[in-house]
């Protein structure tokens, strides 16, 4: 069972889910929930016109059995760094594992 602390909403998150589990293998977004069961989290918009964060869409549950891996950046870590910069890139780095391509990620 997953530690339910260790991520606090508000915290934003890239999750790297297990294959077959959704029709992407990365998403990106500010934790909304956490429980005994998985996380919510509230997916972000990239404008790919303007190249920045556009804003927060959806929300998306991920049951903690679906998920590989997190890469997390807490309330004292720098947002906007990590949603334009770190994540987009470790979002990329595994689409292309598994051998998709995102055309908005930077390399």
């Amino acid at each position: 069972m997953a530690r339910t602390d260790t991520i606090q909403p508000g915290y934003c998150v890239a999750v790297h889910l297990l294959p077959d589990t959704a029709p992407e293998s990365c998403y990106i977004g500010m934790v909304e929930a956490v429980d005994d069961h998985g996380i919510m989290i509230n997916l972000v918009h990239w404008d790919d016109k303007l190249d920045m964060l556009g804003g927060y869409t959806e929300g998306l549950f991920i049951p903690w059995k679906n998920i590989n891996s997190i890469l997390i950046s807490t309330e004292t870590q720098p947002t906007r760094r990590f949603m334009t910069d770190k994540a987009r890139k470790w979002q990329a780095q595994i689409q292309a594992m598994y051998g998709k391509a995102t055309a908005s990620a930077k390399k």
